[in-house]
């Protein structure tokens, strides 16, 4: 059954011409879990699901345990103590679905239980409640949240609960010392956990997006948040140094096949902040050429969908004239300018309507501000999947991104093909830069004549431990 709407899909903001979309239960979902499918999930943008402002309600694990303290009313599953709780985390079952749950946390921030068993094909964390979710919450490692509009920030729905990395150092208390490298790796990418401040309503978008491009795209990955930094994705990721580094990160990027990046930043207004944004941009885009770095930077209209009863104009009018005015600044339209790099997009032109894409969807279709007229004669669109020409300078390695985020359990299961990539981060042996030893015959005298190594037993080629192996 699909997931019902709280409300019928609000009306679209003024001035805005219909698309026509199509209903995603009648699309193929490459999601191993039908029940989390798109067209089974709440829709973030048209659901009604922020009746005020943009941010969900969150509990803590420490703030459940006060509030049963002061004797206001909690569910008992949820209470337990630390160190109960950090016995829990120590069980290995139930480990593999936490270590997807951390992973998708870590890269994308805020995600829905729905959306973390799409993306990670783990039935178990549509249910907060369940040993692969709730030692997590208990251990402070994870909060709860629930849609603005119902006003019990505990669990009370199961699948619409939201969840986000802690606020109260869970991780790194409770979890990082008991991981073995590779199981680091595969949750963090190398890097120290993902905290710090949460964007409910973007977040949310954002995971959603990456989530359909992957779920009904021919694309080589998905990347989140965490892994779409400036640095990454213009410095260091292209063995380069940034004149400012600094630590913006864009909200994902969707990676082509042939290691085009499209990088996507959600936008619901044409602030000062954007226009500074948007500049930043244009200036990695001038020093990064398309075919040593394959950036291109779509910028998404995101208002809420109800802003027309409230007689607010479509931001996407004033986003045009932002874009369209920091690009005097890097003049020029031909193909390596930021101009044919920095795009917008709509996020309606791509989902009309709740569970519904459009055929501009299927080709990410983006416009440009390429044109010679003025105003909306400006922009030029072109189909980022079909039409955009991209080929990587011969020094430049395209593709290994999607290798290297098959490792990562952030990643679309689907997008991770069953195989045994332990030589990308080495063995305990290797990484410690010691030989392996070769113990000695057990029988020399009948391995006269024959292979090294004879005599020495039965035993075939060994493996290392799954927890030691990606």
């Amino acid at each position: 059954m699909s997931a019902p709407a709280l409300t019928r899909p609000p009306v679209r903001g003024p001035r805005r011409k219909p698309v026509d979309g199509i209903p995603t239960e009648i699309i193929p979902s490459a999601t191993p879990l039908p029940e989390a499918a798109a067209h089974e999930r709440s829709d973030p943008y048209w659901d009604r699901l922020w009746a005020v402002g943009s941010t969900a309600l969150w509990a803590t694990a420490e703030m459940t345990r006060a509030r049963a303290g002061a004797g206001g009313k909690t569910d008992p599953r949820m209470l337990t103590t630390p160190e109960e709780a950090h016995e829990k985390l120590a069980d290995p079952r139930g480990r593999t679905d936490r270590h997807h749950l951390w992973a998708v946390l870590d890269s994308w921030r805020t995600v829905s239980a729905e959306q973390a068993a799409a993306l990670t094909g783990r039935k178990a964390l549509l249910n907060p409640y369940s040993a692969a979710v709730l030692p997590s919450f208990q251990t402070g490692v994870i909060d709860f949240g629930m849609y603005s509009n119902w006003a019990n920030p505990h669990p009370t729905t199961d699948r619409h609960t939201l969840y986000r990395p802690g606020t109260a150092g869970g991780f790194d208390t409770h979890v990082r010392d008991a991981l073995t490298w590779p199981e680091w790796v595969t949750i963090t990418g190398g890097y120290p956990w993902s905290g710090g401040g949460q964007y409910d309503r973007h977040n949310l978008l954002a995971t959603e997006l990456g989530l359909r491009a992957a779920e009904y795209l021919s694309v080589g990955t998905v990347l989140g948040e965490k892994l779409s930094t400036v640095d990454l994705l213009a410095g260091t990721g292209l063995g380069k140094s940034i004149t400012t580094p600094d630590n913006r990160r864009a909200d994902g990027t969707i990676v082509r096949t042939d290691g085009l990046r499209i990088v996507f930043e959600l936008t619901a207004t044409a602030s000062p902040s954007f226009e500074s944004k948007v500049r930043r941009w244009a200036q990695i885009l001038r020093d990064r050429p398309l075919e040593s770095s394959g950036l291109v930077i779509v910028f998404i209209a995101a208002p809420h969908p109800d802003r027309s009863r409230h007689d607010t104009p479509d931001p996407v009018h004033d986003i045009r004239r932002t874009i369209v005015k920091v690009l005097r600044e890097f003049p020029g339209t031909s193909p390596d300018s930021p101009a044919a790099r920095l795009g917008l997009a709509h996020w309606e032109d791509w989902f009309p309507a709740a569970r519904e894409v459009s055929e501009q969807f299927f080709s990410l279709t983006t416009s440009f501000p390429t044109g010679r007229g003025q105003g909306p004669d400006r922009w030029r669109s072109t189909g980022l999947l079909t039409d955009y020409a991209f080929t990587p300078w011969t020094g430049f390695d395209a593709t290994a991104v999607i290798e290297n985020a098959a490792v990562l359990l952030a990643t679309p299961t689907w997008l991770r093909p069953p195989k045994d990539r332990t030589r990308m981060i080495g063995s305990p042996m290797s990484r410690s830069g010691r030989l392996v030893p070769v113990p000695a015959l057990t029988q020399p005298e009948r391995a006269k004549g024959r292979r090294l190594g004879a005599g020495v037993g039965n035993a075939k080629d060994t493996r290392l431990p799954a927890r030691l192996r990606v």
